[in-house]
């Protein structure tokens, strides 16, 4: 079904609107409709939310066309990733790209899906990712740097220092430190009598430890984030991201049944998702306003703080995945 959203043509989405869901949410110009049994089960931000909304009162939440919650800042893209995560066909089987666990890790991270953000880390060290990337990546999502230090090891010992790009991706601290176990590196070899040492003359092992001495690493973690650290990126509250009230119901509304769900797509005969692959496999920022209009009884969530956004396509779509994973659109 179309329906008209301001400039937009609204339209239900093609995987995850789902028969048995008793949740509708707009991302963009894509309706989902969902099971708002993981959400509440994954989330302590999304179970107060919308255990404070009306149906604790026993009315039944948005869960129409006409009677829905909408997303803002948030692509339809990067949501129908996310919500792959749940409704994956291959059951155990998570076979994507960097760009499309980057939008999982990105959701994860505001909403405080701490499982789904685990499985992510999980799946990113399958990853072969650059160093300098992979450093930035699980610095700015507040992964525990445990699992960097072969990636500051190879820093350390590779030739050629850092350039200027690589040092503004790293930030001011990681530069310094590398910086600081390069030169006690050469110092201890000096000490040691080689009058021009090299890099490729110091085991692993020992650029492991002045790597930990520098870093202040100890052993390895048993969890991706940090004992203590905020699951919002760049030390926001998670109580300062708002779920708005959704307004009474004006119609006739879907049965909730968000309980005893079918779970990993069963809600229609024909489902079977795959992640979204743009095109674009880089993680570009950008700022997406979502949508900016009420009708009826659309409810706008309140704007989130949120960090940058992946580069998708725009339109959302998802190709059909073969057995080696999703593949390219």
């Amino acid at each position: 079904m179309v329906h008209e959203h301001g400039v937009s043509r609204v339209v239900q989405h093609k995987d995850y609107y789902l028969r048995g869901g008793d949740m509708t949410i707009l991302v963009e110009n894509h309706l989902y409709r969902i099971h708002s049994y993981f959400f509440e089960r994954e989330s302590l931000f999304f179970r107060q939310k919308l255990m404070a909304g009306p149906s604790e009162d026993g009315e039944d939440r948005p869960s129409t066309e006409s009677n829905h919650y909408t997303l803002e800042d948030v692509k339809s893209e990067d949501f129908a990733r996310f919500l792959w995560v749940f409704y994956n066909p291959k059951y155990s089987l998570y076979e994507a790209p960097l760009d499309v666990w980057l939008s999982i890790l990105r959701l994860a991270t505001r909403w405080g899906f701490n499982n789904v953000k685990e499985l992510t880390v999980r799946e990113l060290e399958k990853l072969e990712i650059e160093c300098v990337d992979k450093i930035s990546i699980y610095h700015e999502y507040n992964i525990s740097k445990l699992y960097l230090i072969p990636s500051y090891i190879t820093i350390v010992k590779r030739d050629k220092p850092l350039s200027f790009t690589e040092g503004v991706k790293l930030g001011m601290e990681t530069v310094l430190r590398v910086a600081d176990a390069r030169e006690r590196a050469r110092q201890r070899a000096s000490e040691s009598g080689v009058r021009t040492p090299s890099f490729d003359d110091f085991e692993d092992s020992d650029v492991e430890v002045l790597v930990r001495e520098v870093f202040g690493l100890g052993s390895r973690p048993t969890s991706p984030t940090p004992a203590g650290a905020s699951t919002i990126p760049n030390g926001s509250d998670p109580s300062t991201i708002k779920l708005g009230q959704p307004p009474k119901k004006n119609g006739a509304t879907a049965p909730r049944n968000g309980v005893n769900v079918p779970v990993n797509g069963t809600g229609s005969s024909k489902h079977d998702p795959s992640p979204p692959v743009s095109s674009n496999n880089t993680s570009n920022t950008s700022n997406t306003s979502g949508t900016r209009h009420q009708t009826g009884g659309i409810h706008n969530l309140d704007r989130e703080i949120s960090p940058a956004s992946a580069n998708p396509s725009r339109n959302g779509q998802q190709g059909q995945r073969g057995p080696a994973g999703p593949p390219r659109q």
